[in-house]
């Protein structure tokens, strides 16, 4: 019975997963290209958004294993909520690494024209 929802995960993500993947290879060549603290926090957020949508795909089968091994609602739902938080703790991490990585390359830009 998990397997389809697997699979509706899996497919749901391959888009993101895509995006994130190209992501990584495209600031990888920049970093080697004489790349510095910007490009290292931007693939770092890159590689936390990365890891955030593989860790979300095992998300949908949380509820339906634990409902057929015989959980209570309320414990569902707090294990549902609990891990939706941590995906949401990585989620801004990535995020934060990102914008960061971008400020602190458009702030040495900034600077150099000056």
């Amino acid at each position: 019975m998990e397997i389809p929802i697997i699979i509706a995960s899996i497919a749901a993500a391959a888009p993101r997963l895509a995006v994130w993947i190209a992501a990584i290879i495209l600031t990888a060549i920049v970093l080697r290209r004489n790349g510095g603290k910007a490009e290292r926090l931007l693939l770092a957020g890159v590689v936390l958004m990365l890891a955030s949508t593989l860790f979300d795909i095992p998300s949908s089968v949380i509820v339906p294993l634990a409902i057929g091994r015989g959980d209570t609602i309320t414990l569902v739902s707090s294990i549902s909520r609990i891990y939706e938080f941590l995906l949401g703790i990585i989620d801004m991490a990535g995020i934060i690494c990102m914008v960061y990585g971008f400020w602190v390359k458009f702030r040495a830009a900034s600077a150099a024209n000056l």
